[in-house]
């Protein structure tokens, strides 16, 4: 989780270096801040989920797979955002 935080930092302060406008800046703050809810969430339903049980349910492994699959999404909207507002500009 610390890896994902570090990233959406770096992420901002790279957007401050290459001068993103002001909705850039807004657009790659809340994309960042998406990120950060979703893995956060998932945390706290990992840990509610070990908290109800210790043995093996399909229906507690499902519910970890989607809250899991809800970061990877934010994420994969992460790589796009980043791409567009990014590439142009350190690939001149």
């Amino acid at each position: 989780m610390r890896i994902i935080f570090m990233m959406g930092i770096a992420a901002f302060l790279l957007g401050l270096f290459v001068r993103l406008s002001g909705i850039e800046l807004i657009a790659l703050c809340v994309t960042i801040t998406l990120v950060f809810m979703a893995e956060i969430f998932n945390t706290a339903i990992e840990m509610l989920m070990n908290m109800l049980t210790h043995r093996f349910r399909l229906r507690v492994k499902i519910i970890k797979d989607i809250a899991a699959a809800v970061v990877v999404l934010a994420c994969v909207n992460a790589l796009a955002v980043g791409y567009v507002l990014f590439v142009r500009r350190l690939f001149k």
